[in-house]
């Protein structure tokens, strides 16, 4: 059967890895070595104490040879105690390497066993145990123990090294830094619950059923940074009564997280988030460029309009100082036509050349407000996305105010809750009370204490009765052996021998001898004699069993010392565990009581009082009331500052959220107006272009008028007129450009904000985020990395596949030595009976 259980116990040690490793991670591949496939695995089996630390470690290799040819090899192994678990031969090994050169047709495997002597596993595991909220010094403590048993595990990834990593960040540049980076891995530790164990919670495990009553609970654990840590904490607590240590056992698989499917989702994530870091980096420096344009642009679009305005003003200059007289006089007065035609024809000149210069400058002016309206475009559609984003922010506050309200509303609950803990404490104290009076007194009948006191005093009694019972004995052993050897009687004890030797011998006695002895009845009663035995035989050792030999007053004489010397003292101890204050009971160095069971239930009730006071009063101080403050230290007063520092949040946001509408409206309004100023200077340079022609015109004709002085003076009143206009014209185009030329100075420096509070920003947040992300994708590469070539404790053979798993069974503890050796005095006690009972029957058959 022994040999059975370990061939089944080392198969399932070695089928780990090549069953759930190899089926679940496409690393662990076989690697064929033509024409011979190759796959090594290696299992670390290590027993631990219920505490977690390391008693033994062994390692487990499997060599899987498959298909057909002659394979030869060396394979890396621990050689300290190593042995061959498929044969009774061993294996050539040197410097730590295994030879193997062997043939193989089909599939061969080659296992090996042998001490684990590296120095540390990569991975340990340490168990507490907390019983009614006190922890125990060592788990072992907690046997035959009852009330809320708690377990505390804590499971470390000890392969940690500092590794440098490489890192893309938002610029496109190349960052190394250091990081601690571990071999990956995932494991499972599994414990089962005995049935006993009642009411099991757990925060973290899979709970099911064993089948036989119990609680099978399994945690499952991701031993890596980042999508896990190198450190897992997780327990269980159940309500015990005679409690046990349950046995637990952690797996683990070192594995490649770039090529597990499982963590494949994470991968990309971390991939795509450090792509979308510096997609936002391009972005807000495209932005910020085109924000530095257009800045560039308006104050070039601002010189323009100041050489504009002064255009303009001069233009009104001319047109109602110079020209509107001008005209004036040639209506009014025919009389000053030659000269007036003359003066008229150098106004004419210098109005043509003006006009020149202000098409010119009308035309530059045109295309500075069509860039303006470019630029004014993409600030507007800028801001509209950001306006559109902005709602996100505000949605996610209200949401975070939302489970800061159920935390409170917890916390409420809690409080009142714990102010119950006294009231239901009541049963607790009405429990021990009822163990104490079923404990009793020794002087109370139908108590433990009482009944033990009445044994004690009945077994101390029955000694004089069993020495009457001898001296009887005695008596008729003289009476047999007068009448078998028919000597007088005064040659026996004359005490005993008197109605004894009548009974026996007498008419109508048992044996009813004559003077003459029968010798059939001296035969029956010489074989008589010797098994009732004298009273001087000596008793046997008390602390060894009645020898078979022994005679009945010899049975009688055992019997007597095992009931006064030792079952009556063994009572008396029993009723001082039970109550340390009885007179018989011992007294320590200072004379002081032993405290017993009632003592310690005393204990116990005022314990419990003082616990109950305690948490109630430590727990209902540390959640504080409502109206607490930061400063109160509480957690009420913690989370009242959380919800305002949320509503300023939120204010904020909301003011952020009109901040960004106001703006976008005001570049919307800037985008109209720059496309509306682009228009009017386009048609500012066609109307100053047509009256460039028709001072040309005019120009002309003051010429023909030298030739006609009819046509001059119908000219001269339109001429009049017109100029009257392009005077009242160009004063409101100089106002214009005034008001203008005031407003421009403020689109350069919105621009500028634009860059360096809004585009800047943004540029430099996307490259935290892809510095943040690669920076997490750098530890997963790396930890990848170390996982295919450190994820084997030696190693497999070159050219071979690899596969590593660690089993770590943390052993129990029952307390069944304890419970062994209480059997053993039991079942001596109930011998000890079985003798007496039978030295009464031999007594009786005597008779």
């Amino acid at each position: 059967m022994t040999a059975r259980r370990i061939t089944r116990g080392l198969a399932a040690v070695i089928a780990v890895p090549t069953v759930f490793v190899l089926t679940t991670s496409p690393a662990l591949a076989t690697v064929a070595a033509d024409p011979v496939t190759v796959t090594n695995t290696e299992t670390v089996q290590a027993r631990l104490d219920p505490s977690g630390k390391v008693d033994s470690a062994r390692i487990y290799e499997q060599l899987a040879l498959t298909g057909k040819g002659n394979v030869k090899l060396t394979n890396p192994v621990s050689t300290k105690g190593l042995r061959n678990l498929d044969t009774w031969g061993g294996y050539s090994v040197k410097d730590g390497r295994m030879a193997v050169n062997t043939t193989v047709d089909g599939e061969q495997r080659l296992r090996t066993v042998s001490d684990f002597d590296k120095k540390n596993l990569p991975i340990k595991v340490a168990v507490t145990y907390t019983l009614n909220g006190k922890q125990l010094k060592k788990p072992g403590d907690v046997v035959g123990k009852k009330g809320r048993l708690e377990a505390h595990y804590v499971v470390e990834n000890t392969s940690a090294r500092s590794e440098p990593i490489t890192i893309t960040d938002g610029y496109g540049k190349q960052v190394t830094e250091q990081a601690d980076v571990v071999i990956p891995m995932v494991g499972q530790l599994t414990t089962i619950l005995p049935p006993e164990f009642g009411n099991v919670s757990s925060n973290e495990a899979n709970k099911a059923g064993d089948g036989k009553g119990g609680t099978k609970l399994s945690f499952t654990v991701t031993l890596f940074p980042p999508v896990g840590a190198a450190t897992a904490e997780f327990g269980w607590s159940a309500q015990v009564k005679d409690a046990i240590v349950p046995e637990a056992e952690l797996t683990a698989l070192p594995v490649s997280p770039l090529d597990s499917p499982t963590f494949k989702t994470a991968v990309s994530g971390y991939q795509s988030g450090a792509e979308k870091g510096t997609d936002l980096v391009e972005g807000g420096t495209t932005l910020d460029t085109n924000l530095i344009k257009l800045r560039d642009g308006s104050q070039k679009l601002l010189s323009g309009l100041l050489q504009l305005n002064s255009g303009a003003k001069t233009l009104n200059e001319g047109l109602a100082d110079k020209i509107a007289p001008g005209a004036n006089k040639v209506s009014s007065s025919m009389a000053q036509l030659a000269g007036g035609l003359g003066e008229l024809d150098t106004g004419a000149s210098l109005l043509r050349t003006k006009t020149g210069e202000a098409a010119a400058g009308a035309n530059k002016l045109n295309a500075g407000a069509g860039k303006l309206a470019a630029g004014a475009g993409k600030v507007a559609d800028g801001l509209n996305q950001a306006t559109g984003k902005a709602p996100a922010l505000i949605d996610g506050l209200k949401k975070v105010s939302g489970g800061l309200q159920s935390v409170e509303d917890g916390l409420n609950q809690m409080y009142g809750g714990v102010g119950q803990l006294p009231a239901k404490a009541q049963a607790l104290h009405t429990g021990i009370g009822q163990l104490r009076a079923g404990i009793g007194t020794v002087n109370s009948e139908g108590t433990l204490l009482g009944g033990l006191d009445s044994l004690r005093k009945s077994l101390a009694a029955s000694g004089p009765g069993i020495d009457k019972m001898r001296g009887g004995v005695h008596c008729a052993s003289d009476a047999l052996k007068a009448v078998s050897n028919g000597k007088p009687v005064g040659t026996y004890s004359e005490a005993c021998y008197g109605a004894a030797a009548a009974q026996l011998n007498g008419p109508a006695g048992a044996l009813n001898v004559g003077p003459e002895t029968n010798p059939v009845k001296k035969m029956i009663l010489d074989a008589l004699i010797p098994q009732l035995g004298s009273i001087g035989d000596p008793v046997p050792d008390l602390d060894k069993p009645l020898p078979d030999s022994a005679t009945l007053q010899v049975a009688l004489g055992y019997l007597k010392g095992r009931l006064t010397e030792r079952a009556v003292p063994g009572l008396t101890k029993l009723e001082c565990g039970v109550d340390g204050s009885l007179p018989a009971c011992p007294r320590d160095k200072k004379g002081k009581i032993i405290p017993g069971l009632v003592q310690g239930l005393g204990a116990v009730d005022a314990g419990v009082s003082t616990l109950v006071s305690g948490v109630v009063s430590s727990v209902q101080g540390g959640i504080g009331r409502a109206k607490d403050t930061p400063a109160s230290k509480t957690l009420r007063g913690g989370v009242n500052g959380l919800q305002g520092g949320v509503a300023q949040i939120q204010t904020g946001g909301q003011t952020l959220l009109s901040g960004l509408n106001q703006l976008s409206d005001g570049a919307d309004q800037l985008d109209s107006g720059a496309g509306a100023l682009a228009n009017g200077t386009g048609q500012l340079g066609n109307g100053l272009g047509l009256l460039s022609g028709g001072t040309g015109k005019l120009a002309d004709g003051v010429g023909k008028a030298r030739d006609g002085s009819d046509q001059l003076a119908t000219g001269s009143k339109d001429l009049a007129t017109g100029i009257g206009s392009a005077a009242e014209g160009s004063g409101k185009l100089a106002d214009g450009l005034t008001s203008a030329a005031e407003g421009a100075p403020e689109i350069p420096a919105g621009a500028g904000r634009l860059s360096t509070e809004g585009a800047q920003v943004l540029r430099k947040n996307g490259a935290d985020t892809a510095l943040d992300f690669g920076r997490r994708y750098g530890m997963l590469a790396a930890g990848a990395q170390r996982a295919k070539a450190e994820a084997m404790p030696f190693g497999a053979p070159e050219g071979a596949a690899g596969a590593t798993a660690y089993s770590l069974k943390l052993a129990g503890a029952t307390g069944e030595g304890g419970r062994s050796w209480i059997r053993l005095l039991a079942g001596l006690a109930l011998f000890g009976v079985a003798i007496g009972a039978t030295s009464v029957i031999r007594r009786r058959a005597a008779r």
